[in-house]
């Protein structure tokens, strides 16, 4: 092989993220502003969008529940059926696809965990409902296996971003002395580095106090996880969403999509 050194900077290839990780506090409307997301795929997994309205959304729960299967055999057929529509259409079928939240996916994830645990020669003789108290920890192994497992199956099915949908989690940190209250997101110890460091962008949603307009921040600092790699998202932070009196939601997807 023959490799030639680039004689000048390369331009970016990449302008917009293509993994995008939103968390928020409940009941931000976070749902409903995915939603709105034009040629978007809102895959939810927590009943959370019974009130949104004219969106292509999944609600997997309902969907289990209709069927008669496990939420993991839901997500499994959703996957393989978009991949079989892009297939037949020679072409991505949706610009974005959300999974909503990866919070309860993480659940979802300690099922599967546990079926792989219990197919392995030490497992076949467990009992218990999960793996979760395994000794010295490894049921977390297992867990972060069958995440990156469940969550790959969506990764490159969409033309344009896929998007990650999160809760919020207050930690305590200590600075100076003092004791503050981080905002981080809602995953498991190293399965919340993992994602983190899988995405272009981590952002945080929250509502101005007394007035329908949201926020998203890319800010990074000691008392919230945030950042982002795209240069226009990065160590920046604008309004997102606001709702008229009409009850209208008015959204700015274009400051984080932009143009290419």
């Amino acid at each position: 092989m023959e490799l030639e050194l680039p004689e000048v900077r390369a331009k970016a290839h990449s302008l917009n993220p293509s993994k995008l990780f939103l968390f928020s506090p409940p009941k931000t409307g976070k749902t409903e502003l995915l939603a709105s997301l034009p040629n978007n795929l809102l895959i939810d997994l927590e009943g959370g969008s019974n009130y949104v309205a004219n969106a292509a959304i999944f609600n997997v729960k309902e969907i289990a529940r209709k069927e008669d299967i496990s939420v993991l055999s839901v997500l499994k057929g959703i996957a393989d059926k978009i991949k079989l529509e892009n297939a037949k259409a020679g072409d991505y079928i949706y610009d974005y696809i959300t999974l909503d939240t990866v919070t309860e996916l993480e659940e979802v994830a300690w099922d599967l965990a546990t079926n792989m645990y219990k197919n392995t020669p030490m497992g076949k003789t467990f009992k218990e409902a999960t793996v979760r108290n395994l000794p010295n920890g490894a049921g977390y192994g297992y867990l972060r296996e069958a995440f990156k497992i469940i969550y790959q199956e969506f990764n490159g099915l969409s033309r344009k971003c896929l998007l990650l949908a999160g809760h919020v989690k207050d930690k305590s940190i200590t600075k100076e002395g003092k004791s503050l209250t981080a905002r981080d997101i809602d995953l498991t110890g190293k399965l919340r580095n993992i994602v983190a460091a899988d995405v272009d962008a981590i952002g945080f949603i929250y509502r101005i106090k007394d007035k329908p307009i949201n926020m998203i921040s890319f800010k990074t600092s000691e008392e919230l996880v945030c950042g982002a790699r795209p240069p226009h998202l990065s160590n920046k932070e604008f309004v997102i969403s606001e709702k008229l009196e009409t009850g209208e939601l008015i959204t700015y997807w274009e400051e984080i999509f932009k143009p290419e």
